[in-house]
């Protein structure tokens, strides 16, 4: 018997290696199939319009520059001011203990990595889409609050300062000629520095994915993806 099992071992070997390679022969696309391209699933979007001649006169503060806007997206402010980005509340839901329904969210929550905005309110509203929250008598109802440039800037040249009002070295006209589509930069300004560094919120979010190599995001690396190809909204609202 024992001169079998020196036929025994290549014939281990012959299973072995069959069962690794013949299902990537099945189901690996032939040379003739092109694999799926995740570049097809992007939003193609229209050149965005050069607003540069629309801003002739100095822009004195953020209101200032809604205002303009308004003249032409007429519901543009409306839109905005019904989203969680602007309420900083989500949809109602069922929480245990309370009859109703209720909106919960970073306004009214607390939570472990910002406590309560009241705690240091002025400063944790420095990244609100509006303009002056800098305690509770914030009017959410005003149209000219909204920041129109913190999410439009195309001049990468936009800050906000406590209570989300625009940082005092911000060349507002320069910026109003500047607006186009959101980019990552745009997003990140609040989302990559949320609880208060760069990276603390959000462990995965951080500079790194405004430009990012490939090896960081294939998204964004290989395909030039950005945050609203698949962060998709309408009339403002995701």
């Amino acid at each position: 018997m024992q001169h079998y099992y020196k036929y025994l071992w290549p014939l281990m070997a012959i299973i072995v290696i069959s069962a690794i390679f013949i299902p990537l022969i099945v189901f690996l696309p032939s040379p003739d199939q092109p694999v799926d391209n995740p570049v097809k699933y992007m939003t193609k979007h229209r050149d965005h319009l050069d607003h540069s001649h629309f801003f002739n006169t100095p822009l004195k503060n953020g209101p200032q520059v809604t205002r303009a806007c308004l003249k032409c997206h007429k519901e543009t402010a409306r839109e905005v001011m019904s989203t969680s980005h602007w309420q900083w509340l989500g949809d109602k839901v069922k929480i245990p203990g309370h009859k109703e329904p209720m909106r919960i969210g970073k306004k009214n929550l607390i939570n472990n990595y910002c406590i309560g905005i009241t705690g240091n309110w002025a400063s944790c509203t420095s990244c609100h889409a509006g303009y002056g929250w800098k305690d509770n008598s914030y009017d959410f109802n005003r149209q000219e609050n909204v920041d129109c440039l913190v999410c439009h800037d195309g001049s990468g040249t936009y800050y906000k300062q406590k209570a989300g009002l625009p940082g005092k070295k911000v060349d507002l006209l320069a910026v109003a000629k500047s607006v186009a589509r959101p980019k990552g930069e745009n997003c990140g300004y609040c989302h990559f520095s949320g609880g208060g560094g760069m990276g603390v919120k959000h462990g995965d979010l951080d500079s790194s994915i405004n430009y990012p190599p490939e090896r960081v995001d294939v998204h964004m690396g290989r395909y030039k993806m950005t945050c609203s190809d698949c962060h998709k909204t309408e009339k403002h609202l995701s």
